[in-house]
């Protein structure tokens, strides 16, 4: 598995379709505009942890070949290969030139729907 490189904007980056949203900043209420990806279906690997009252959960894309890890705010009781199913995922660039990426919720896909 190749893991994403932020180079581009989300959509290049994770191989998904976006579209804008409306945002409001939890720091300073603000409204933004960024741009999400509305649905997300990926596999877990297994792992989350918390970090700052948030779990980062990390999660493999079979169909584009990409690893990666997305916080959200809700904690999943996971094993490897779970199909998790993450909310207006949206992302950006860090200094080391990989990317963050969170999601307003997170749940856990049944098998056969």
């Amino acid at each position: 598995m190749a893991i994403p490189y932020w180079t581009r904007s989300l959509d290049e980056v994770l191989k998904q379709e976006t579209q804008p949203k409306v945002m409001i900043s939890k720091k300073n209420g603000n409204e933004y505009t960024a741009d999400v990806i509305p649905v997300l279906k990926v596999l877990s690997t297994g792992s989350v942890e918390e970090i700052n009252g948030k779990f980062k959960y990390s999660i493999v894309d079979i169909n584009n070949d990409l690893e990666y890890s997305i916080k959200a705010p809700n904690k999943l009781d996971i094993q490897f290969g779970t199909i998790l199913q993450f909310k207006n995922v949206r992302g950006g660039v860090t200094s080391n030139g990989y990317g963050w990426y969170a999601a307003d919720s997170v749940a856990v896909v049944p098998r056969n729907a």
